[in-house]
């Protein structure tokens, strides 16, 4: 702590240049002293008004804001110090560390005995356009996935299109005059993993959910994240395995470097690839707790992506959310803040889309419970 000496030498070698009033200084000087903790309000100068006391953490912040106002320097504070009855301290212009924005981030995963998984449901209402009719609408299709505790087995996934519609713009009629198809129910099983499957078990019928057709319906242009997943690159990133689960680091700060740099062109990885490949873990990570909370610390400290703490799950449990623009739309996922398991993702268009702005693209809802069956 500084003595009373050394802050009068510290103000004055601060005004050894311009010269500067000995009120100002004596405010000063009694700002700092109190700041710091070092005089009760009985010993303030008259001129110094009564302040609030400041947790320990923000006096030394607050009493260097105040030197750094009265020599003239580069700091700028607003309401620093203030009176019983002034307004609040205003919030600091800087953005938390992304600890402090994440520290009520926890992990929990639901336990497995024996042979048992990990049933992930995701329910997905699909945005599509007519092409010749206009309308908009959305399908509901629900993807579940048999995520096994041991991962040297390639797990099974079954993809359902419920037949359900919610219309937006339009309705059947005006779809089927123009020659627009709406997609009917549909359901196929498949296979995900990098491993091949076990002997004997049931064939696939596709290895993805079918898409509709594109001669009557247009997609939008990010199509929920289905059981297919694109060719494995170099650093398995969208297609996992327990060893390159197992090789990820838990430190947010090495798990940021790999986010970045695991690329097979060797340029750095963008905001937007960094969301997805984070997303890719996140919907598979059961058991691994400690990596998704560094997974979510690391993606809050890549610029471009935005993170929200005031948001809830779709069943009203305290979340967080992150978010990333591209060109043409924002994604979004949201993490439960006592689990940090994946809840919910999706897409929708800019404001500033001239056709469709904010229309939503995919809104996808996911759910986890404990099943001894392995499959449909």
């Amino acid at each position: 702590m500084w003595s009373e000496a050394e802050l009068d030498e510290a103000l004055a070698d601060l005004h050894s240049g311009p010269e500067t009033r000995q009120d100002e200084l004596s405010r000063a000087r009694a700002a700092l002293l109190r700041a710091a903790g070092e005089v009760e309000d009985d010993l303030l100068p008259a001129t110094a008004p009564p302040v609030k006391k400041r947790p320990a953490a923000w006096r030394w912040i607050a009493a260097a804001a105040a030197a750094a106002l009265v020599s003239g320097g580069g700091i700028v504070a607003t309401n620093v110090f203030t009176g019983d009855n002034g307004p609040a301290p205003a919030a600091p212009v800087t953005l938390a560390p992304a600890d402090d924005v994440l520290k009520d981030l926890h992990s929990s995963d639901l336990p497995l005995a024996g042979r048992q998984y990990w049933l992930s449901t995701e329910s997905v209402w699909t945005t599509r356009i007519g092409k010749k009719s206009g309308v908009i609408y959305q399908t509901h299709e629900i993807h579940e996935r048999w995520l096994p505790s041991d991962w040297s087995l390639r797990h099974m996934t079954r993809f359902r299109r419920t037949g359900e519609v919610r219309w937006i713009k339009g309705d059947y009629e005006t779809a089927r005059s123009a020659g627009d198809l709406i997609p009917g129910a549909e359901v196929v099983t498949g296979w995900e993993g990098a491993h091949p499957p076990p002997v004997g078990g049931p064939a696939s019928t596709s290895e993805a959910p079918p898409k509709p057709s594109s001669t009557t319906t247009s997609s939008p242009p990010e199509a929920p994240v289905s059981t297919q997943r694109d060719n494995p690159t170099g650093t398995s990133w969208m297609i996992l395995d327990k060893e390159f689960l197992d090789a990820l680091p838990t430190d947010p700060a090495k798990l940021l470097e790999r986010l970045r740099g695991d690329n097979p062109d060797g340029e750095a990885n963008t905001a937007p690839e960094m969301f997805r490949m984070a997303l890719s873990v996140l919907r598979s990570s059961h058991g691994y707790g400690d990596l998704r909370v560094a997974l979510c610390k690391a993606l809050a400290k890549v610029p471009g992506i935005t993170v929200e703490t005031n948001v809830i799950t779709p069943d009203r449990r305290p979340a967080i959310s992150f978010s990333v623009r591209e060109p043409d739309q924002i994604k979004t996922f949201v993490v439960d803040l006592a689990t940090a398991h994946l809840t919910s993702y999706g897409a929708a268009r800019n404001r500033t889309d001239p056709d469709f702005p904010g229309l939503t693209l995919f809104d996808t809802t996911v759910t986890t419970q404990v099943t001894d069956r392995e499959g449909p």
